[in-house]
């Protein structure tokens, strides 16, 4: 049996919705609170949103590797001609 949930648990819930673990149950009880409640169905949009672009933001930093300021580089450039 489904039991409704308070908007706290809901939002923990939404947090872990990722979770393969999540039980069935805690599922179906945040499924029916979402479909309930449009303060916590607009949060979870508004959470997924947030993990889309975070994922897609390591993403392109992944591929873009290390980014290092000008100032940076120019003080590995001295030390490498003091070395050298």
């Amino acid at each position: 049996m489904l039991r409704l949930i308070t908007c706290q648990h809901a939002t923990l819930l939404i947090e872990q919705h990722e979770d393969p673990t999540m039980p069935r149950r805690e599922r179906a009880s945040l499924w029916l609170h979402l479909h309930l409640c449009p303060n916590c169905k607009r949060y979870s949009k508004q959470s997924m949103l947030i993990a889309d672009w975070a994922r897609a933001s390591a993403a392109a930093r992944a591929q873009a590797g290390p980014a290092l300021s000008a100032a940076a580089k120019e003080r590995m450039r001295e030390q490498l001609v003091a070395a050298g």
